[in-house]
């Protein structure tokens, strides 16, 4: 069953890399109105950096990116998508998206249960101070020219193995899960200049918009449609992936564990 679950995770994987090429090709930009002209400025700027960098020995960051942007939120979008379908179908509650213990908490108060709205406000307090973590992380010294992805990615997985050797029924699991997921998110939301992936209102909105615009004057989609587009399909991608996992492997199977180590490893290559 272990070798079932690493097989589903690896063909999540495998059918993003088909999302970001079915939205890279039918969404097509052209070069020369897919992004604005650098100023003189910025292209002085941006070569002052990578002299830089080229000068210590290094490299610049896009020549350190062994994952491709599009190719990373996606992935990141199918991975929430999972772990939402398994958080809820498991335990009925939602770790890594805040939206729906908000609404769980306001219920719980209305209705006076004051256990369940102290249980939401720790699942909301544990993911608040993961992302806390994630841009203390950040701003350390140690963890200079963006290497705080390669701190963040072994603190995850550990958290992720902590919580998979706890039993469903505490309490304490989710409180983990939600801080795990935090920490995650946080940096790769960073990591990507603010793109959230693992909620979708936003970029069905955008899509939305794109689609307007593209029936009235534009004649071409601009680069954040193509990744609002691969987002949401990845997303779903993930939720019946996640949603077949938890029919076919075994709860007492480390499968956080996995989700944490996947994680971790597009962590690491995307800033690598």
């Amino acid at each position: 069953m272990m070798n079932y679950s690493c097989m589903l995770l690896c063909l999540l994987l495998a059918l993003e890399s088909s999302v970001v090429a079915v939205a890279t090709t039918s969404l097509s930009i052209p070069r020369n109105e897919a992004a604005p002209q650098l100023t003189r400025k910025q292209e002085e700027t941006s070569r002052i950096k990578n002299d830089a960098l080229a000068y210590k020995g290094g490299e610049s960051f896009d020549q350190r990116r062994i994952v491709h942007p599009l190719f990373f939120s996606s992935s990141m979008a199918a991975l929430a998508g999972c772990s939402h379908v398994l958080c809820m179908k498991r335990f009925e509650v939602y770790a890594a998206m805040m939206t729906g213990n908000i609404i769980g908490l306001g219920v719980a108060m209305g209705e006076g249960n004051m256990s369940e709205a102290k249980f939401r406000l720790s699942l909301i307090g544990s993911f608040f101070t993961g992302t806390l973590c994630a841009r203390s992380l950040e701003s350390r010294s140690l963890c200079t020219d963006k290497q705080h992805h390669k701190v963040v990615a072994p603190i995850a997985v550990g958290i992720f193995a902590i919580a998979d050797r706890i039993p469903d029924n505490h309490k304490k699991k989710l409180i983990l899960l939600s801080a795990a997921y935090g920490l995650v998110y946080a940096t790769a939301n960073r990591t990507l200049n603010g793109t959230i992936t693992q909620l979708m209102t936003g970029h069905l909105t955008k899509l939305g918009a794109a689609i307007s615009d593209r029936v009235g004057n534009s004649r071409f989609f601009n680069y954040g449609t193509v990744t609002s587009f691969s987002i949401l399909a990845s997303f779903t991608i993930g939720c019946a992936l996640g949603a077949r996992i938890f029919m076919a492997v075994d709860q007492e199977k480390p499968i956080f564990t996995i989700i944490g180590a996947i994680y971790a490893v597009l962590l690491i290559l995307f800033r690598g």
